[in-house]
């Protein structure tokens, strides 16, 4: 039995109600969960902070690190029994596991990519203690933002670690990953903000000049198909830079700003890696590519848009359809994801939780 398929059911139900919560919050009217007012910690930190933990977990040969993200998930059971102490616990307890582990990782290889692994594990300890100790979420977005970044940026290096990175494109990245860090100490609605913005864009040119993507659009199939998301997503950086420094009175800019980091940054990297990255962490023989996860991803990045303009332009109906489309199509890639897999173990005849021969 694959124990990592123990945790994704936990995976999934946190997925599920950070999308029914963030429905809630963009205006559509629901039946009510205690849990609404827990959005962000369900999506970044029961959701994509477990997700990460299990493909890291997997990499470990000591079994009991997976213990890390089933921790790390149960949290969202908390979050819906109205316990959020007890889970923003087990999210600080989360996180300080996975700093240790990538502390170990450090020390262990020394590889520059685990030391921004390192990175995106302090942001998240931080992030995950400011809202045990104070409740209060905007102070601990910046944080969860960086989190994610390093933690993309550490995976791409990874993948990419065939390849020739001079000193000089080393430097460059470091420079703007310490400009990110950096803004973490400083108050975000004060220079903090312009800083952060800074420190991403420069991380986005650095992606979108040197990174491997560009010679993998060359190569059809599965290799086009992640090449090209994680080039959309990379252009989102910036597009999240330039809401988040705008000087506006429109309230619903700073939701523009989140949502384009959030859905066409980290949610552009999920739908490229997961092909990948599933089947490996799963330990399953399939290939989970097919040409019909282009039309889902189009579909993410028109309702994307559709969300934008709405806060752009204040018209509450467009941002409201375009939240909803968004854990929509979200949904369907993870339900398409799974079909894949069922057809795939159907046709090699294995079954699911059975390592293959």
């Amino acid at each position: 039995m694959n124990k990592a398929l123990l945790v994704l059911p936990l995976i999934f139900f946190s997925l599920l109600l950070a999308i029914w919560t963030g429905w809630l919050r963009i205006g559509w009217s629901l039946p009510i969960t205690n849990a609404a007012a827990q959005h962000g910690a369900l999506m970044v930190s029961s959701f994509l902070a477990t997700l990460i933990f299990l493909e890291r977990a997997v990499t470990f040969r000591r079994k009991w690190v997976l213990l890390l993200p089933v921790i790390n998930g149960l949290s969202v059971v908390f979050f819906l029994l109205q316990q959020p102490l007890i889970a923003q616990l087990l999210l600080v307890a989360g996180a300080a596991g996975f700093m240790a582990m990538c502390t170990y990782f450090v020390w262990r290889y020394g590889e520059l990519y685990y030391y921004v692994f390192l990175a995106g594990a302090f942001a998240l300890l931080g992030g995950n203690v400011i809202v045990y100790k104070t409740h209060f979420y905007p102070n601990a977005v910046n944080w969860w933002m960086a989190f994610l970044l390093f933690t993309i940026v550490a995976e791409r290096l990874e993948l990419s670690r065939f390849l020739n990175i001079t000193a000089f494109m080393r430097n460059a990245l470091l420079a703007a990953l310490v400009l990110v860090l950096l803004s973490l100490f400083v108050p975000f609605h004060g220079w903090g903000r312009a800083v952060f913005a800074a420190g991403i864009t420069g991380t986005a040119l650095w992606l979108l000049r040197y990174d491997m993507a560009w010679k993998s659009v060359r190569i059809r199939g599965q290799h086009r198909y992640s090449a090209l998301l994680l080039i959309t997503g990379y252009f989102w950086l910036p597009t999240t830079a330039i809401l988040l420094v705008v000087n506006s009175s429109n309230p619903f800019l700073y939701d523009a700003a989140l949502h384009s980091f959030f859905i066409g940054f980290v949610f552009s990297m999920i739908f490229s890696h997961a092909p990948i990255i599933l089947p490996a962490v799963l330990k399953l023989p399939v290939k989970l590519f097919r040409p019909q996860l282009y039309l889902l991803f189009v579909l993410l990045q028109a309702s994307l848009l559709l969300r934008i303009v709405g806060d752009v332009a204040q018209q509450v109906h467009l941002r409201r359809w375009g939240g909803l489309l968004n854990g929509v199509v979200i949904l369907l890639f993870f339900i398409a994801v799974i079909i894949i897999v069922r057809q795939e173990l159907r046709r090699r005849g294995v079954k699911l939780g059975v390592a293959p021969k």
